[in-house]
């Protein structure tokens, strides 16, 4: 199965980094699924609940700031301000 890098980088200089198979995101227009393969692109992010799957379909939410995501050749990159696992 493809897999995502999933990167988290807060302002406070916190940084996290992980494999996924898909990433939920909480955007600004409403909530965006992020699969292997997803088109290149840039979003505005609202505070709310990450969720990311690992291969075996468990699932981890990590609370996240407002910020920007960029997805690009199955790399999720997220500028916050900051995050925390919930």
């Amino acid at each position: 199965m493809d897999r995502i890098h999933l990167i988290l980088c807060a302002s406070d200089g916190a940084r996290r980094e992980k494999q996924v198979s898909s990433v939920t995101l909480p955007a600004v227009k409403g909530s965006l699924g992020i699969l292997a393969n997803h088109a290149p692109m840039l979003c505005a992010l609202e505070e709310g609940a990450l969720v990311c799957r690992n291969e075996a379909g468990e699932s981890e939410r990590i609370r996240i700031s407002v910020g920007v995501a960029s997805v690009t050749n199955n790399e999720v990159t997220l500028l916050l301000e900051h995050f925390e696992a919930e």
